[in-house]
């Protein structure tokens, strides 16, 4: 039993481990559009955080502490790097979590889903939502106070509608007579490069924006953003969900 125990808190780390990193990697790629750099420090100065991003350092304590159901202190340290740097568009996005109503930012729509062995509400979250940093506000929307608390085999509500099963492949049926010859069917075409307008890197960034408007309650901006992402890549089934979301949202505000 206490293997099983130990198992599973590495489990945990390793996935608060993960979604750090990888929001480490995010908000790199997202600072590269902002002012340019400073000049450079004296030497005797220290160092600034690699790549840009000021905030890094705060925004990782601060998933770290949201991962414990710590939003107070989580809050504290997102108000920091606001202070830092008010552009923060991740630190933002993380209030905006700790500050918002679930139902309103994800919609009552819903579906259960069984967590599985390695599943955190991170992936979950990247899955469903197309964001892995959106796991806070899905802990809420399911009332989990401590979101690194989740194993395999809980049932959680998943926002959004449920998505298709994967229709099963028919087995040929026996032949009673002799085997013929399959025709020939003629090769499928060459794959064709993308089409010069796609910009997918484009359709990241406005994507990024997109999402964080959303968050703030910027609906309006957050949907036109996310137009602008799924023109520069009309193929991106991730946007395309987005776009949807932000027009349920828009249509729901708009109603009242």
């Amino acid at each position: 039993m206490m293997k099983a125990i130990h198992a599973k808190r590495r489990s945990r780390h390793s996935a608060t481990a993960g979604l750090l990193l990888l929001v480490a990697s995010v908000g790199l790629s997202g600072c590269a559009s902002k002012a340019p750099a400073p000049e450079p420090a004296p030497a005797s100065a220290p160092p600034a955080n690699e790549g840009g991003w000021r905030g890094r350092e705060g925004v990782q304590e601060a998933i770290a502490l949201l991962n414990r159901g710590e939003a107070e202190r989580a809050r504290e340290r997102l108000m920091s790097v606001l202070e830092l740097d008010p552009g923060d568009g991740i630190a933002r996005q993380l209030i905006s979590q700790i500050d918002g109503d679930p139902r309103q930012m994800l919609g009552s729509e819903s579906y259960s889903y069984t967590l599985r062995e390695g599943e955190t509400l991170s992936t979950i979250a990247q899955r469903a939502l197309g964001n892995p940093m959106m796991f806070y506000i899905l802990a809420r929307y399911n009332n989990i106070a401590v979101p690194e608390s989740t194993s395999a085999g809980q049932v959680i509500q998943v926002p959004g509608r449920r998505p298709a099963p994967t229709p099963a492949a028919r087995q040929p049926r026996p032949s009673a007579g002799p085997q013929r010859p399959a025709p020939q069917r003629a090769a499928p075409p060459a794959a064709t490069s993308p089409s010069p307008t796609t910009n997918p890197a484009l359709a990241g960034r406005l994507r990024t924006q997109g999402l964080a408007a959303l968050n703030s309650g910027a609906v309006d901006r957050a949907v036109a953003l996310l137009r602008q992402a799924l023109a520069a890549d009309p193929a991106n089934a991730a946007v395309r969900r987005d776009l949807e979301r932000a027009m349920r949202v828009q249509r729901t505000v708009r109603s009242r």
